[in-house]
């Protein structure tokens, strides 16, 4: 006889394959300004995220028996996107750290290139204290970057998982 799978053993196991996914819109959103098709890539996967995140859902209620409450999918849902997260923070920090180490600098220096080329956006304070922040050496390290975005993540996933999970429940 199969034995019901703990939500949290579901999570990890869910969280594998989420972490691959989140890392390819990661890693193709870091390339994308040498590979710009890449772009359309992390728009169609971001579109995607919702369904790929029910589908998970929906599997764990049909594998339950359809006896799973609205809880037990939103939690299934969140611990699947935390575990995805850490996957994900762990690829994106190496790609960062060692593959394009100056990516920071330069996404923010392109930034401060591009607006203050725009008249409206001459004496904006946003792009002097971007550009105080790179002429001191104050932009944020890959480790920080990967922190911020792991709480993002995690705290949309959260909200999104539980829309998802009200949607995985609704027929049988």
């Amino acid at each position: 006889m199969d034995e019901r799978k703990s939500v949290f053993k579901r999570g990890a196991e869910f969280g594998l394959p989420m972490g691959l996914y989140m890392a390819t819109i990661s890693l193709c959103s870091i390339f994308a300004d040498r590979v710009p098709p890449l772009s359309w890539v992390v728009i169609v996967l971001l579109v995607a995220g919702p369904w790929v995140v029910w589908r998970m859902q929906r599997r764990y209620y049909i594998e339950d028996g359809y006896n799973s409450e609205y809880a037990t999918l939103w939690m299934l849902g969140i611990l699947t996107i935390i575990y995805g997260a850490l996957i994900t923070g762990l690829i994106t920090w190496a790609t960062l750290q060692w593959v394009r180490p100056g990516y920071i600098y330069e996404v923010t220096q392109n930034f401060v290139d591009l607006y203050s080329t725009m008249p409206e956006f001459k004496d904006n304070e946003l792009l002097q204290v971007m550009q105080r922040a790179i002429d001191t050496g104050a932009l944020p390290s890959p480790i920080e970057m990967v922190t911020s975005t792991f709480w993002l993540v995690t705290f949309s996933g959260c909200l999104m998982s539980a829309i998802t999970a009200a949607f995985a429940k609704l027929r049988n």
